[in-house]
């Protein structure tokens, strides 16, 4: 009799579990794994977003930096450059023209005498409209490279604001100016979060 305990016992410990345990079982481990799952790539795209905003203001604040520099050391604001072969652009309220010292071998502005000048383009891309481009046309006896930079990716909006000594707008003519103001707009869309940065900048023309 005490054997027959004893054996129900062991049949009883030694049970397996049943398909409806097992399948409670998967589905409880499942939907943990889909909560945990959800928690990491929702902070995961969170991130994503913060990383991709801060990108995009770091690099819309150097673009502006850049434009900014080159526009305080320029002797003028000019309404086109089409004197140079092959520059063709003029200035206006998405486009600006930059005349600029052209360099020795030093690397040093140098007197550029009557005609001998460097330009400087800042504008969007032809193609795709969608990046800050800035484009050099070095004089001959300038050491200035040639070519063209891009500056910015992501570009929704470009605008050049001209004014006078007085603070007048001279956007009529962009020849007067003796400061240009500098809006760029940039925007991105990062797992359907879009993000616009828009910042701008002041800068006098110190060889006005």
């Amino acid at each position: 009799m005490a054997y027959k305990k004893t054996k129900n016992l062991l049949k009883i410990k030694l049970r397996g579990l049943s398909i409806v345990e097992i399948v409670t079982a998967i589905g409880l481990i499942g939907l943990v794994s889909v909560m945990v799952i959800s928690v990491y790539f929702a902070h995961f795209r969170l991130f994503s977003n913060q990383s991709q905003g801060i990108d995009l203001a770091n690099e819309n604040r150097l673009a502006l930096d850049e434009m900014a520099i080159q526009i305080k050391e320029a002797q003028a604001v000019v309404s086109t450059c089409a004197a140079i072969n092959p520059c063709a652009y003029n200035t206006g309220p998405a486009i600006i023209v930059l005349q600029v010292w052209p360099l020795d071998s030093n690397g040093n502005p140098q007197d550029p005498g009557t005609s001998n000048y460097d330009y400087v383009v800042y504008k969007r891309d032809d193609l795709q409209n969608t990046q800050l481009v800035k484009i050099t046309y070095p004089a001959a006896i300038s050491t200035r490279k040639a070519g063209t930079d891009v500056l910015a990716n992501d570009v929704y909006n470009l605008a050049f604001t001209y004014k006078d000594d007085t603070g007048t707008d001279v956007g009529a003519n962009p020849t007067l100016a003796s400061e240009v103001t500098v809006s760029l707009t940039n925007t991105n869309t990062n797992f359907g979060k879009t993000n616009t940065i828009t910042q701008s900048t002041n800068a006098v023309l110190r060889n006005k």
